[in-house]
């Protein structure tokens, strides 16, 4: 069904005991469809204490704090074992605790060597798990899917594609083919100014590239409303029922890599659906 997903990274940084976050279980219905093995990621925070005037009891409520987020860390190493077993995922689960700078660098090097990505979305935008989804993007030159809270069971019966003919949503597509053409139906959406789309049919030359690949795929070009361009994509991936959208990742300046531009930010702020993103 999921042709050339042979490995699939999922990286969790939940702190919670009382909830299993959504990247796992998704995660391993993923590999479990595609057949793949599943690296699973459960890394934690380390809060160091640099200051040298740090009084010793400010030093062991510190060392306190770490030895909870390990003991939670290794809690959800077990239940990712276990949840792998019993989907019948071959699955390798690796814990630690380090820096920040140390955990993006390992969630980094460990995506470079697997086809894909998943990760928990979040609300907040300062955040551990979004400061992972924009390194991976930028610097592990893999897709990623991005799971919102209740999304636990990986399908594609009906995708989305947000496109406006840009390399980096070319780049997704492309990353994103396998998916596509497992799907039942895909739909290409492009979104701009009732002038623009005068003009030009952003989807129109996409479509025939798709289909030759075997997707199942139709294009819908619409203009942009009061809830801009994220809010029109929202509303396709309600009308068509979706169960995955497609796009590219978006700066909004070059000189702030780790800062995605308005419509990305939103999408990821605000998604009923998984976003399966490329950069």
């Amino acid at each position: 069904m999921l042709d050339n997903i042979k490995s699939v990274l999922i990286g969790l940084t939940e702190e919670d005991e009382q909830r299993t976050p959504a990247a796992l279980s998704y995660g391993l219905s993923l590999a479990q469809q595609a057949g793949a093995h599943a690296t699973i990621q459960a890394a934690t925070l380390k809060v160091v204490v640099g200051n040298t005037f740090v009084s010793g009891l400010a030093r062991d409520l510190v060392a306190s704090h770490n030895r909870k987020l390990r003991d939670l860390a290794g809690q959800l190493a077990e239940r990712a074992r276990g949840e792998a077993l019993a989907a019948g995922v071959s699955a390798s689960v690796e814990t630690g605790q380090m820096s920040y700078n140390q955990l993006v660098d390992a969630f980094v090097t460990q995506a470079r060597v697997h086809d894909i990505g998943v990760l928990d979305g979040d609300a907040k935008p300062i955040n551990t798990d979004r400061g992972l989804i924009e390194a991976l993007l930028m610097d592990a030159g893999r897709p990623v899917i991005v799971v919102p809270a209740g999304c636990d069971t990986f399908r594609c019966k009906h995708v989305v594609i947000g496109w406006d003919a840009s390399a980096r949503a070319a780049r997704a597509v492309n990353d994103a083919m396998p998916i596509l053409k497992a799907a039942g139906s895909v739909l290409v959406v492009g979104v701009g100014t009732e002038k623009e789309l005068e003009h030009n049919i952003p989807g129109a030359e996409l479509a025939p590239h798709l289909a030759r690949h075997g997707v199942n795929v139709t294009v819908k070009n619409i203009t942009v409303h009061e809830g801009g361009i994220a809010g029109a994509l929202r509303e396709q991936v309600s009308l068509f029922n979706a169960d995955l959208m497609v796009m590219g990742a978006y700066k909004y300046s070059v000189l702030r890599e780790w800062v995605f531009g308005g419509v990305t930010q939103s999408l990821l702020n605000e998604s009923k659906v998984p976003l399966f993103m490329s950069y």
